[in-house]
């Protein structure tokens, strides 16, 4: 049996049912999936433990409090890890997206 992996990014403008994406290995499926408010974030969270998922990395606009949210919500059946941007890069990733 498979193991079952997820990486979420989150957007207002996503369209999850259309906005996502598998990526196998012959040990893990790797899901790429969007959510559009931190509640849709949260009650993927519940489903995806629902479904057997082990693991969920979420985006950077997430944050801690988010992630743990997540873990909370899914009855720590999975884990939820967020990505940082070192300190040293901060100012720079935050000029990109507002120039977006």
């Amino acid at each position: 049996m498979k193991k079952k992996c997820a990486m979420m990014i989150m957007n207002p403008l996503f369209d999850p049912a259309r906005d996502h994406a598998r990526l196998d290995t012959s040990r893990v499926e790797n899901h790429i999936l969007t959510v559009r408010t931190p509640e849709e974030a949260v009650a993927k969270a519940v489903e995806l433990a629902d479904d057997g998922f082990g693991v969920i990395e979420v985006c950077g606009a997430f944050g801690e409090e988010l992630a743990r949210k997540m873990y909370d919500a899914a009855g720590h059946r999975l884990t939820v890890s967020y990505v940082v941007c070192p300190p040293d890069q901060l100012e720079a990733t935050l000029r990109f997206w507002q120039e977006a």
